[in-house]
C-alpha cells in the first residue's frame, strides 16, 4: 500500500532565502501525526508541500500515490483538505447552509444519518448556524473550518495551528474527535499545535523539525521525551511551555 504522503529528495526555498527543505526524503504513515519544532524550521512549508498547495523545486512529493505537480486544482482539493494558520473565510451564505453544501458536494464515502448533527455538536456550531462566516469570532471560525474539512471527505487532513483560539475543553474535544475520525477511516491527519500536551495526547507519531537537519519521524511514545524535545527546540524543557504560550498569544493578536 502506498503511503498517504511521500517526499522523494524534495527541496524548496522561498525567493531570496536559503533552502527550507534540502533533499528531504520522508514517508508519512496513515493515522495522526503531530509536527513539532521551533518556528522557522519548515513545519508550515512542509504541510503546504504535503497537501500539494506548494510544489517542490526539486524532487517529487507523492500525495495518495499521485505526483503533486501533475494534479489539477480539483484533484488537489479532493485528496487533501487544508486548514491554514489564522485562516479567514468569507461567504454570503449562512454557516448552516454551507455545512450542508460541503457534505452534499464533497467526497465523504460514508454519510451516516445524523453525521452533520454530530459534527455540529462536537464543534459547538449550533448557536451560530444562521451567521455568515465573516461575522464569527476567531474561535468560532476555527471550529467551523475544521468541520468543513471533515465533511468534505479528503483522504489527507492538514491543519496548521487549528485550535489556538479555542478554549481548553474545546481544543481537546476537537482533536479527540479528529483523531478518532482519522483512525476509523484509515486517513492521514497532520497537525501542528504550539501546546505540547496536544501533540503528545492525540498523535500516533511525531515529526520533529530541526534547524540543521531533516525532520525525524517516529512513534509519539518514543520521541516525546525530555532530551529529544530539548534537542529539537534547542531550549530547556522547563522553558518550552512559556515559549509556546507566548506564540499562541501572538497568533490571537494577528
Amino acid at each position: 500500500m502506498k503511503p498517504p504522503v511521500y517526499f522523494d529528495s524534495v527541496s524548496f526555498a522561498y525567493p531570496e532565502s536559503s533552502k527550507v527543505l534540502d533533499r528531504w526524503t520522508l514517508e508519512l504513515p496513515s493515522g495522526v501525526t503531530s509536527l513539532m519544532g521551533r518556528n522557522g524550521t519548515g513545519k508550515s512549508t512542509f504541510m503546504l508541500l504535503a497537501s500539494a498547495r506548494f510544489l517542490p523545486q526539486e524532487g517529487t512529493v507523492w500525495l495518495e500515490g499521485h505526483k503533486t505537480h501533475e494534479l489539477n486544482e480539483d484533484q488537489k482539493n479532493r485528496l487533501a483538505s487544508v486548514v491554514y494558520q489564522n485562516m479567514e473565510f468569507e461567504n454570503e451564505e449562512p454557516l448552516g447552509e454551507l455545512l450542508e453544501f460541503v457534505l452534499a458536494q464533497g467526497y465523504l464515502e460514508t454519510k451516516a444519518p445524523g453525521l452533520l448533527a454530530e459534527v455540529i455538536q462536537v464543534f459547538e456550531l449550533k448557536d451560530f448556524l444562521h451567521q455568515r462566516t465573516q461575522n464569527l469570532s476567531k474561535g468560532q471560525l476555527q471550529r467551523a473550518i475544521m468541520a468543513f474539512a471533515l465533511l468534505y471527505g479528503s483522504r489527507v487532513l492538514v491543519m496548521d495551528e487549528p485550535v489556538f483560539a479555542l478554549e481548553e475543553a474545546q481544543k481537546h474535544r476537537a482533536l479527540e474527535y479528529l483523531a478518532g475520525w482519522t483512525r476509523q477511516r484509515e486517513l492521514a491527519f497532520l497537525y501542528s499545535a504550539h501546546e505540547m500536551e496536544l501533540s503528545q495526547r492525540y498523535s500516533d507519531n511525531l515529526l520533529l523539525f530541526y534547524t540543521d537537519r531533516p525532520p525525524r519521524l517516529g512513534p509519539t511514545r518514543e520521541l516525546f521525551q525530555r532530551a529529544t524535545l530539548e534537542e529539537a527546540y534547542q531550549t530547556p524543557f522547563a522553558l518550552l511551555k512559556q515559549h509556546e504560550a507566548l506564540h499562541r498569544e501572538r497568533l490571537k493578536q494577528n
